[in-house]
């Protein structure tokens, strides 16, 4: 009798570990902070819901803490300044190097994104920039090194 109730409560044990784990595992998924604004490499995924495809270097946004952004349009690198405020974001004196390339779609794609975006969000490692009518027309991803 009391073997079989040691059994019984080591299968209830072993379903509550489990069971416990399972959750915690979904939980730490959904609650994946969201990534800073600045000082992250943000890799650019989309523009105008089509795919970047990366060509020559990787098109990617960076935002600094005193209000320059620098990045690469896909070939030509660029900088300029924003200005944020809550979930609105400007650029400005944007320029960027003037090589010859072989997909200037990616590059004035990028370059339109920049001087059409009005707000962003951050979702975890996402970041989506928006125009003045709220629709996405940029996506992008947090890297790593």
């Amino acid at each position: 009798m009391i073997k079989n109730m040691n059994l019984l409560v080591l299968g209830f044990l072993s379903l509550f570990v489990v069971a416990c784990s399972s959750n915690t595992n979904v939980q730490r998924e959904q609650l994946k902070p969201n990534v800073s604004l600045t000082n992250t490499y943000w890799k650019a995924i989309s523009f105008f819901d089509k795919k970047v495809e990366v060509f020559r270097k990787e098109a990617h946004i960076k935002f600094q803490k005193d209000g320059k952004v620098i990045g690469n349009l896909g070939c030509n690198n660029f900088f300029g300044q924003f200005t944020q405020n809550n979930k609105n974001i400007e650029f400005s004196k944007v320029a960027s190097t003037k090589m010859m390339c072989p997909n200037i779609k990616t590059e004035d794609s990028f370059a339109k994104v920049l001087s059409e975006a009005k707000t962003f969000k951050i979702k975890g490692e996402s970041m989506s920039l928006f125009d003045k009518e709220n629709k996405e027309i940029a996506e992008f991803k947090a890297v790593y090194f």
